[in-house]
């Protein structure tokens, strides 16, 4: 009954809630996403009314990021096996998921559905091959998680993913060398910044070649250019790579 008058006092009004009480207890799991509501939504107007009729307990939990150290328990428990087995396996988890929760575990079924990540009966425990690991493109969801963080990125490497996703989804090594090469373009090593996308997630290396982890990463960063200046970026890019001879 108490929580029925919680959930019809439309006008959270703590007056109008009875001093009745619950001889059993009960507890209320609720979630939601922090960027996703604004301070005057009814959930929060709901969890202030809550708290302010001091009927219910109310106790606030704020969700981050799973840090590589979490990942490697989490591995290792599941799968039985010693850190330093699932060290390596971790670090690629928090580098395609960001450390979402829901992605880390969404990225684990989807390489154990594919026979990435699977149990030998020869050798008596979870294996897999970090390389074709690393090889699998993060989900949609990762990558619209990872658009919303490019503002936080360096300006010189925010500068040269912007050039790379004028040439598509991957560019070759040779080509950012010819960009290097001329020295018109940049005023810093874009070999330099295009490593610390790497590292950032934004990038990833297959041999000589630089791709984009994923479409909708490339796409963003390529909606970051001013649509003034795309057309004649496109252009400086061309003239650049003719003078250095690039084909």
């Amino acid at each position: 009954e108490v929580i029925t008058e919680f959930a019809l006092n439309s006008n959270h009004d703590p007056s109008r809630v009875s001093d009745k009480t619950c001889r059993r207890g009960l507890m209320i799991v609720g979630t939601y996403r922090n960027n996703e509501l604004q301070e005057d939504s009814d959930i929060f107007r709901s969890i202030q009314f809550m708290k302010e009729s001091r009927k219910a307990n109310v106790t606030m939990l704020n969700i981050g990021e799973l840090t590589t150290v979490d990942i490697i328990q989490l591995i290792s428990t599941k799968l039985r096996l010693p850190w330093r087995y699932t060290k390596e396996l971790a670090g690629l988890v928090k580098k395609k998921t960001r450390g979402n929760p829901f992605f880390v575990v969404q990225f684990l079924k989807s390489i154990i559905q594919n026979k990435i990540l699977s149990f030998s009966v020869k050798s008596r425990r979870w294996v897999w091959d970090n390389d074709v690991v690393d090889m699998q493109m993060i989900t949609d969801g990762v990558a619209e998680l990872l658009a919303s963080t490019f503002s936080q990125l360096p300006p010189k490497t925010m500068q040269a993913v912007k050039i790379a996703s004028c040439l598509g989804s991957q560019v070759e090594e040779s080509t950012i060398n010819a960009l290097n090469s001329r020295n018109e373009l940049l005023s810093f090593n874009m070999q330099n910044a295009m490593q610390l996308a790497v590292r950032e997630g934004i990038m990833e290396t297959a041999g000589p070649v630089y791709q984009f982890t994923h479409d909708i990463v490339q796409q963003t960063i390529y909606e970051l250019i001013p649509s003034d200046n795309r057309a004649n970026l496109h252009k400086t890019i061309g003239m650049n790579l003719f003078k250095s001879g690039a084909t």
